[in-house]
């Protein structure tokens, strides 16, 4: 018969937290990629303001998303115990890192392919996250 398809939920946040990633490196708005927000941030370039926090939350959301894959494929290849805590956090400060700066820092948030991206990486790495919780 045919092979069933196995997802398990450090999948579904590895799918997510490379969403987040892959959307960084997209236009988020206008034709800022991420890096170029973050930079912007803190250079005050372009009516954003030096804003050196805004500029390093940039960053926290790109880099909790990273250090987020590696806690799930860690927590996937079971050769190490890994706290179901650590990755709610790692989570929770990559959604709220990003959320910070779009509801403060940024003058006319609409949102380009990039941050969609981000969004939809932010839900399912969330939803993988609820999952296990339940597994």
């Amino acid at each position: 018969m045919g092979k069933k398809l196995a997802l398990d939920f450090a999948t579904v946040r590895i799918i997510g937290f490379s969403l987040v990633q892959i959307g960084f490196f997209m236009p988020i708005t206008g034709r800022n990629s991420g890096f170029s927000l973050a930079r912007r941030f803190m250079d005050g370039i372009g009516g954003l303001g030096a804003n050196t926090l805004m500029g390093l939350l940039m960053y926290a959301v790109t880099l909790s998303a990273v250090v987020g894959v590696v806690i799930s494929v860690l927590a996937k290849m079971k050769r190490t115990k890994i706290p179901a805590t650590t990755s709610w956090v790692v989570l929770l400060v990559c959604i709220a890192s990003g959320l910070i700066v779009f509801f403060s820092g940024l003058n006319s948030p609409s949102l380009q392919a990039g941050g969609i991206l981000i969004l939809i990486g932010w839900i399912v790495a969330l939803v993988g996250q609820v999952l296990a919780k339940g597994k």
